[in-house]
Order: structure tokens, then C-alpha cells, then sequence
């Protein structure tokens, strides 16, 4: 249902007389040191139509950080996968600034585990490298420089914030712990967000 009305909402925001829009983009992305992850090179896809003063677009983004897994650094991929809806700023010049909002997930892939640990150790960090989805929440701003009628160059920054990263990890630890000593911990606290930031640049082409 959830994800059928967010559908439902791009498919009217960017019906209408507005091209569709197809971006690619590298982006640096900033991981928050909650999630123990390192910053990363992103790269990624968008498509929609994104050039109407309320328009749509679905975004794909990949981006390769690395992970602290039990004191060493394990390459990791995070995909990022959203609806975002945007809200353009006509200023009738070359550079058109906009807004936008968006809901989507974020899935991070499993990382290895180092053998040198033992077996309790071991399947602690094991629970906490396994992949991750995650749903996130982000809104950013950018601006698009035209270089002509159908290619632009654009901008973007986006914050992201992310449900339950640390709560999750935190919590196949705390499992683990507590099925080796026999004995209920504390319960977690309730924050369960980290946030994270993308920064990129790409080509934006209409069709």
C-alpha cells in the first residue's frame, strides 16, 4: 500500500505537458559515524520529469564505502533507492534552482568478518555485517545550469536520514551477549536514525 500511493503521487505530480528527464551522476557521499562507515564515491541514475515547476523522478544511486567490522576496514556497497518529489523555481535564466523531498531505502550489502576472532566474537559481528535495508527520509536543494534546450548541468545536495542503522546493530550485539552470559541487558534507547549526505554532479538530459 505504501509503496502503491507514493506511485500513485509521482504519477500526478509529473503528468502533464513536461519532457521527461534521464540524469546521471557521481556523488561523495558522507555516512554517519553511527553506522561505522567510512565516506564514499557514489555513482547513479535519475529518470521522471523532474523539469515542471512540481515534478517527479525515481533515483538509483550506488555508492562503495568501506566498514569497521571488529577493527578493520571491509568494502561495502550501499544502494540507494527513492521517489523523490521536487519543486522547481523558475528565475527565466540559465540557472533554474529547485527543492525537493523524498522516501525510499537504503540497502547495504554484508561485509566479511575477520577470522581472527573467536566464535562469540565472531557471531556478534557477524549478526551486525549482515545486509541491512533500511527505509530513509531526504530532502536537498540543487539547481540546474542549462546549456541548452535539452542538456543541463546539475547539482544537488541531500541529507538523508536513515531508520534503525544503529538500532539494529546494537541490537545483534546486545543478542549476542546476552544468549553468552545468560543474562537480559538494559533496553536500547529509542534512537534509531543516522544521517547521511550526498553532494553530486551529473548531466541532465531531456527527452
Amino acid at each position: 500500500m505504501f509503496r502503491g500511493g507514493l506511485f500513485a503521487l509521482l504519477l500526478a505530480v509529473s503528468a502533464g505537458p513536461a519532457t521527461a528527464d534521464l540524469s546521471v551522476f557521481v556523488a561523495s557521499v558522507g555516512f554517519d559515524e553511527e553506522a561505522s562507515l567510512d565516506n564514499g564515491v557514489g555513482a547513479g541514475v535519475r529518470w521522471g520529469k523532474s523539469s515542471s515547476i512540481i515534478g517527479g523522478e525515481t533515483s538509483l544511486m550506488v555508492a562503495r564505502p568501506s566498514r569497521q567490522i571488529g577493527g578493520s576496514n571491509e568494502s561495502a556497497t550501499a544502494i540507494f533507492y527513492e521517489a523523490r518529489l521536487l519543486v522547481n523555481i523558475p528565475l527565466g535564466s540559465k540557472i533554474n534552482p529547485f527543492v525537493g523531498v523524498g522516501i525510499g531505502a537504503i540497502t547495504l550489502s554484508s561485509t566479511d568478518v575477520p577470522t581472527s576472532t573467536d566464535d562469540a566474537v565472531g557471531q556478534a559481528l557477524s549478526a551486525v555485517a549482515d545486509a541491512q535495508t533500511n527505509r530513509a527520509f531526504s530532502y536537498g536543494a540543487g539547481a540546474r545550469y542549462s546549456l541548452n534546450e535539452k542538456l543541463d548541468i546539475r547539482l544537488d545536495a541531500r541529507q538523508y536520514s536513515v531508520f534503525s542503522v544503529t538500532a539494529l546493530a546494537q541490537k545483534a550485539i546486545q543478542d549476542q551477549i546476552e544468549g553468552e552470559i545468560g543474562i537480559e541487558l538494559p533496553a536500547l534507547t529509542e534512537d534509531k536514525t543516522v544521517i547521511y549526505r550526498e553532494f553530486s554532479i551529473g548531466l541532465n538530459f531531456a527527452f
